[in-house]
């Protein structure tokens, strides 16, 4: 029973009253989600395959699929969503001839000679470098760009071209981390197998 206020119901859907004294049938979709809004309005927002309702302040949510972010794979499908790590660790590969480093990666030195890996021309802070030698003993050498410098310890390269860090044994290994980024990068050793020599 309503008394007070004339009472309006109209239309076909789910019957809301305003609290003034009007009712109103909003119409709702088929498989949405139901909403509530200002004076008892009912909104309906539908979602597609994989997505999901993502809040925002003082409105709506919004149904949206997931952005993945680095190092995350998501698969979005009807009814199920997947999140996945990419990866694993660093990508290692055998190297026979002189090169440059790639960040995040290992280097498996298997020259015949002295194998001569350069530093990348730029990495970012927290970028990783590995190598370790096989089967040579002149086992290798990491050479230096412009402005470029690697700490191990307490000790460190020459800046630039004519400092190096190099191996003294066949199985010598060393894994490094940039410190600093840009052109002129900075590596520090974490760790080291070996009598490592710098220059």
């Amino acid at each position: 029973m309503v008394t007070g206020n004339a009472v309006n119901c109209n239309g076909t859907g789910q019957i809301r009253y305003d609290g003034a004294g009007t009712f109103t049938a909003d119409l709702l979709t088929n498989h949405a989600t139901l909403v509530g809004g200002a004076s008892n309005a009912i909104t309906s927002i539908l979602q597609g395959a994989g997505q999901v309702l993502i809040g925002t302040t003082a409105a709506d949510p919004t149904a949206a699929t997931l952005t993945p972010g680095s190092g995350v794979s998501i698969s979005s499908l009807s009814g199920s969503i997947t999140i996945s790590a990419i990866g694993g660790g660093l990508a290692w590969s055998v190297v026979t001839v002189d090169g440059s480093f790639t960040v995040n990666t290992g280097t498996i030195a298997n020259k015949a000679g002295l194998l001569t890996m350069t530093l990348p021309a730029s990495a970012v802070v927290g970028d990783i470098i590995r190598i370790v030698g096989e089967n040579t003993a002149l086992g290798w050498k990491i050479a230096q760009n412009a402005g470029q410098q690697i700490f191990f310890g307490s000790g460190s390269t020459t800046v630039g071209v004519t400092g190096s860090l190099a191996s003294t044994a066949t199985r010598d290994a060393v894994e490094m981390v940039c410190t600093v980024a840009g052109a002129s990068t900075v590596w520090t050793v974490l760790s080291s197998v070996g009598n490592i020599t710098l220059a």
